[in-house]
């Protein structure tokens, strides 16, 4: 994995979170994983065409109600629907404008599916390295994941 893939997902995310949400976002030091990263909600964009992989955005449950409150303009109190469809687009939006930055490569991005559950952990190419980079921001952390195999 290149550092002239993964920058435009950094990239991309603290600015959407800027624009879209109005909540600056600090972004920390990348490393492995090598265990799941205790997220309670994830939205996950599949990639396809030059490279195959996936970009998993990860939240604890309190930080999305409190991202997806923002993001909508609205007190939002317990994970519903609501809830479920920002952290979807949210993922949609940053791999959106992520992949205008890798014109370079000929590349799809799925829809977004969501996955819910304490602790859980999002399957990613068993032949690539999961890449995560914590963000932190005054409605908590999250986390990005980002796996990819050049074709």
């Amino acid at each position: 994995m290149k550092a002239e893939h993964i920058n435009p997902f950094l990239k991309s995310t603290i600015e959407t979170f800027k624009t879209m949400v109005g909540l600056p976002v600090i972004p920390g030091k990348l490393y492995l994983r090598k265990e799941p990263n205790g997220a309670d909600i994830s939205g996950v964009i599949g990639l396809s065409g030059d490279i195959r992989g996936a970009v998993v955005m990860a939240y604890p449950l309190n930080t999305a109600i409190k991202i997806s409150s923002k993001f909508l303009g609205e007190e939002i109190k317990e994970l519903n629907a609501n809830v479920a469809d920002c952290i979807g687009e949210l993922g949609n939006i940053i791999t959106g404008f992520a992949k205008k930055d890798l014109q370079n490569l000929h590349l799809s991005i799925s829809l977004p599916s969501i996955v819910r559950g304490s602790n859980h952990v999002v399957d990613m190419p068993k032949d690539a390295p999961v890449m995560c980079i914590p963000f932190d921001s005054e409605c908590g952390s999250f986390i990005m994941e980002i796996s990819m195999v050049e074709k």
